[in-house]
Parts: structure tokens; C-alpha cells; sequence
């Protein structure tokens, strides 16, 4: 059985919002068994030789910029050259994160699906990878995207699901490790995607969130991810 996870609420990330708002957005660092392998390669030493802050996120030794770099339009509105160029400038000027998802470019469509990892992948094919904390996002419950797995009607954050797209995430970005694995939104029913009221008919059982856990934990034990990040629940 996985062992118990332990939550700490931190700033949020995403964005380099004032510590006075981040309750608004403050994602939950969610450490599940040994997951701090690897994350030591991230050291003090970044803060150096920036004018940018870094804060540690929850209660790892982890190291991460105030801005994150988000990367939704590469391979929709940017080139592979320009993500390339987006990329190594915001390295060089301090930012030693970038977020992705399965399901980038936005906006989302089975054409492109995956591009921005793949821009992403062949940037980091030139970059030191313990310099570079890739954070990504694994699709939540969705009928209109079941394209992004083999042979599925929906997506759903079970088991089966979690492993699919760490894999393919894994093969897209060429790396054998995510750094920040995170839900892009829930299992379970909330209005999404212009959705502004909650509306009680369209409630749905959710995957249990003990195999949500596990599942995370396997991956965990496997060193195929290091943290496991809830953000958008």
C-alpha cells in the first residue's frame, strides 16, 4: 500500500502573484513516500546569479523561481525556433522553471496535441537536465479529448490513465523524469471550459482519490516522477 501523504499548502507558482494574494492560487505540494530523489540537484546556488527570487515550494528542498514559464502556445502560435529562443531567454535570465501538459498547444485539438512537448524536448536536448525543473499536467475528466489516449471514450485520473500520459509525456520531452506532476483539472465534476455555475445534474461518480495516490506513488517509486502538485482542484 502507498505510504500516507502529507499536504503543505505553498504559493502558488504559475504565476509570480504577490504573497498577499496567494491564497487565491496556492497549490497543495503533495509529498508521497520518497519523493525528494534528484531534487537536491537544484541547490541555493540558482539565486545567485539572478535578480529574480526563488522560494522553496512547500516543505522540499526545492528551489523555484518567483516566475514560472508557461509554454501553452508553442506549436500553435510559436515556432519550434521561437519556443527555442522563448525557452533559452528566460533560462539565462533566471526562471529555472517551465510548466507544460499533455494537452498543450491551446487551443487544444488532436492536430497539435503534443507539439509543445516536443519543442520543449528538443530544447532540453542542449541544457543541463538538473538545471531545468520541468513541471506538466495530466488531463482530468474529458469526453471531447479522449484522443489523447489509445483506444479510451474519455479521459478520466484512474490509474490506467495517470501511467499513459506519464509515458507519453516522458517519450515527448525526452527525459526519463518529471519534476512537478499536476492534475490539469479534476475527475470529479466541476464546471469547466465556460462553465461559470455548478450544475447538479450533470454530477458523476470520480475516481477514488487513494488510487489517484497510488498510482502517483508507483510512478514515484519508479523515479519517474519526484513530486506530485494539486493545482487547479
Amino acid at each position: 500500500m502507498a505510504s500516507p501523504a502529507t499536504f503543505s499548502i505553498v504559493p502558488s507558482f504559475i504565476c509570480g502573484s504577490n504573497n498577499r494574494r496567494s491564497f487565491i492560487r496556492a497549490p497543495l505540494a503533495c509529498h508521497l513516500g520518497n519523493s525528494r530523489t534528484r531534487i537536491g540537484s537544484i541547490s541555493a546556488k540558482v539565486a545567485e546569479q539572478s535578480a529574480l527570487q526563488y522560494r522553496k515550494l512547500g516543505d522540499s528542498d526545492l528551489l523555484i523561481s518567483e516566475i514560472t514559464l508557461g509554454t501553452m502556445t508553442f506549436g500553435q502560435q510559436n515556432t519550434e525556433k521561437e519556443a527555442h529562443e522563448i525557452l533559452s531567454y528566460a533560462f539565462d535570465s533566471g526562471i529555472n522553471i517551465l510548466d507544460t501538459a499533455e494537452a498543450y498547444p491551446v487551443p487544444m485539438k488532436k492536430e497539435t496535441q503534443g507539439r509543445t512537448d516536443l519543442y520543449i524536448g528538443s530544447w532540453l536536448k542542449s541544457q543541463p537536465r538538473d538545471k531545468v525543473i520541468l513541471a506538466t499536467k495530466l488531463c482530468g475528466y474529458s469526453e471531447r479529448s479522449a484522443y489523447i489516449r489509445d483506444n479510451a471514450k474519455v479521459l478520466r485520473v484512474d490509474a490506467v490513465n495517470i501511467r499513459e500520459s506519464v509515458e507519453k509525456s516522458l517519450k515527448r520531452l525526452g527525459t526519463d523524469y518529471i519534476d512537478l506532476l499536476q492534475i490539469h483539472w479534476p475527475d470529479r465534476y466541476v464546471p469547466l471550459f465556460g462553465e461559470f455555475f455548478y450544475d447538479y445534474s450533470k454530477w458523476r461518480p470520480s475516481v477514488p482519490i487513494v488510487e489517484q495516490l497510488e498510482a502517483f506513488q508507483e510512478l514515484i517509486n519508479e523515479g519517474k516522477v519526484i513530486m506530485v502538485v494539486l493545482g487547479d482542484k
